[in-house]
């Protein structure tokens, strides 16, 4: 068998890896269950249409099951298109007046959701030594965006469009 590239999570699940504990896991446990036989409601795939203020209109597609690990993400605007790629750590712009493109490879990450986390921490511990005037976002600002991923929730659970007024 391979080696996982999260041990913890491997050792949370069985802490016997011996083949014979592993296939007797698969069989009378439910890691040997098909996910599509499962009484599971986890959400393999969603669209979320959004329309801001201004009428800025965004999109975003959550696909679960997938060849393709990571997240990317598209920004069209009026001069230039941003395809990001997290798991291939790039970034491609292109300009729409010239046809030009600028692909720009970014470093390894360090830490947790793509050194996210530790940038995080970073930030705070710099907002708490006075160093920087405020964090990344306000507690206005996340409040709101949780908001939002309630609402798209809920209307993936109602079949509804959900208004809001943040």
């Amino acid at each position: 068998m391979s080696q996982s590239r999260r041990p913890a999570a491997r050792h949370a699940v069985l802490p016997d890896h011996s083949p014979e504990a592993i296939l007797n896991a698969l069989r009378t446990g439910p890691y040997g269950h098909c996910v599509y036989r499962c009484d599971n409601n986890a959400v393999d795939h969603q669209v979320v249409l959004l329309e801001f203020e201004g009428k800025l209109a965004v999109s975003l597609t959550m696909q679960g099951c997938s060849h393709v690990e990571g997240r990317t993400l598209r920004f069209d605007g009026t001069r230039a298109t941003l395809l990001a790629n997290e798991s291939r750590r790039e970034l491609l712009v292109a300009d729409h007046l010239t046809g030009e493109t600028d692909l720009i490879r970014l470093p390894e990450p360090v830490g947790g959701h793509g050194g996210g986390d530790v940038g995080l921490m970073r930030t705070f511990v710099r907002a708490v030594r006075g160093e920087v005037a405020s964090v990344l976002t306000t507690a206005r600002q996340s409040v709101e965006s949780h908001l939002i991923a309630f609402a798209a929730e809920e209307a993936r659970l109602s079949g509804k469009v959900i208004e809001m007024d943040l």
